[in-house]
């Protein structure tokens, strides 16, 4: 019988699981465990296997919310810590590959078919190119997926989200200094995350009757309260700002992708609004940017198939 191997996508909140065949992306038995019924990342692996009776797996690859730099690694907002060597043993896997949440992301895009994704303007590359993925959430994250010249991906962590927030019109200045603090950097993901779309509101709102980012994007999309429209209208314009100029740096001609779950949320105000004519406004050489395509991931789970490709890679 051939041995499964492990998949895992671990944020703050919830830690996400399935399994696989080696070489295969298809990804089964998918399960949801939420982190407050677990002390630590290990026993939430356990559960996950022990509810399935998986003694032993072939691999296990698995990506969190956080930096994955030196022996102890932590995620940014949950207080766990773990090594790749305590998550190796918790998994009993043969082969263990530790990934960054946006390194899997970025993984997973050559895995994507049509129905994960909506596309927005652009053309679909003839070869292989340079593509991005970015996404505002809990943090803006980023990561850069580059082809090799014998074939296969690399794939490059980046951080969009502490780079200068793109102001340009005089209300921006203004909406911007309602939500900083003198003397302290004001960067993208002040604004470009949920946290920060509830402060841009709160900050333009005269009487501010919503108490959650959730709250701010469903009111923005149903119409019912002025301030969260227009909190996410320059929401929007800043997001694209911020493609565009990832898109340009990187010379992404393979695609831009957003993933997260704040850009399936609002798919439509994408594709119908400002948002591709303020990606691609690079004045003279706007016509590099024309081409570029811009995806929304509406997969769940897509880094599950970047894990997936990691464990592939492996052998």
């Amino acid at each position: 019988m051939t041995k499964l191997a492990l998949v895992g996508d671990i944020g703050g909140t919830n830690s996400r699981f399935g399994l696989v065949e080696p070489g295969s992306v298809a990804v089964q038995d998918i399960a949801v465990q939420k982190n407050d019924d677990f002390a630590c990342l290990e026993d939430s692996i356990a559960a996950y296997l022990g509810a399935r009776a998986v003694s032993t797996l072939s691999g296990a690859a698995i990506a969190v919310a956080g930096p994955v730099e030196g022996e102890t690694v932590a995620l940014t907002n949950r207080d766990w810590r773990f090594t790749r060597n305590s998550l190796q043993r918790a998994a009993r896997a043969s082969c263990f590959r530790l990934l960054n949440d946006f390194e899997a992301l970025a993984l997973s895009l050559p895995h994507l078919g049509t129905q994960d994704v909506v596309q927005i303007g652009g053309r679909t590359p003839e070869k292989p190119a340079v593509k991005i993925v970015l996404g505002p959430g809990t943090g803006l994250g980023m990561a850069t997926l580059a082809p090799l010249p014998q074939g296969g991906w690399m794939a490059l962590p980046g951080e969009v989200g502490h780079v200068t927030l793109p102001v340009v019109t005089q209300e921006e200045f203004d909406w911007r200094g309602k939500m900083s603090k003198p003397g302290v950097p004001f960067e993208a993901e002040d604004a470009i995350t949920g946290g920060g779309m509830l402060r841009m509101y709160r900050a333009v709102a005269e009487r501010p009757s919503l108490a959650t980012p959730e709250a701010v994007l469903q009111a923005a999309l149903a119409g019912t309260d002025e301030a969260a429209v227009r909190t996410l209208d320059q929401f929007i314009t800043w997001l694209a700002r911020i493609t565009g100029d990832a898109a340009m740096t990187m010379q992404a001609k393979g695609g831009v992708y957003l993933a997260g779950g704040i850009a399936p949320s609002i798919v439509g105000k994408l594709k119908d609004g400002p948002f591709r004519t303020i990606f691609q406004e690079k004045g003279r050489l706007a016509y590099v940017m024309r081409p570029i395509p811009v995806y929304v991931i509406i997969d769940r789970f897509p880094a599950f198939k970047g894990c997936a490709a990691a464990i592939a890679d492996m052998r």
